[in-house]
């Protein structure tokens, strides 16, 4: 699986896992089971990345989603159940 980037201080990096097994989901929603595969995608701010991960869940219910910082702490954890109270 692809290595967390290195993000600058305003970025901040999504990545999708399956919400019935929390297997990380590659770019395609494929089961993440090597280091080609990327699963992490970057954003410049939290509107974009939430916007996102609310357009991947509007697409596909049995997706969840994490937004991180540079510091590998989880800012969002976007669900099928907390979905709609994003933007």
């Amino acid at each position: 699986m692809e290595n967390f980037p290195e993000l600058n201080d305003s970025q901040l990096a999504l990545l999708r896992a399956d919400v019935k097994t929390g297997h990380i989901l590659d770019n395609e929603f494929n089961l993440a089971i090597n280091d080609h595969q990327k699963v992490f995608t970057l954003f410049d701010d939290a509107k974009t990345a939430l916007l996102f991960a609310k357009d991947v869940l509007k697409k596909n219910t049995n997706v969840e989603c994490v937004i991180y910082t540079k510091d590998k702490s989880v800012l969002y954890h976007i669900t099928p159940e907390n979905v709609h109270l994003l933007i």
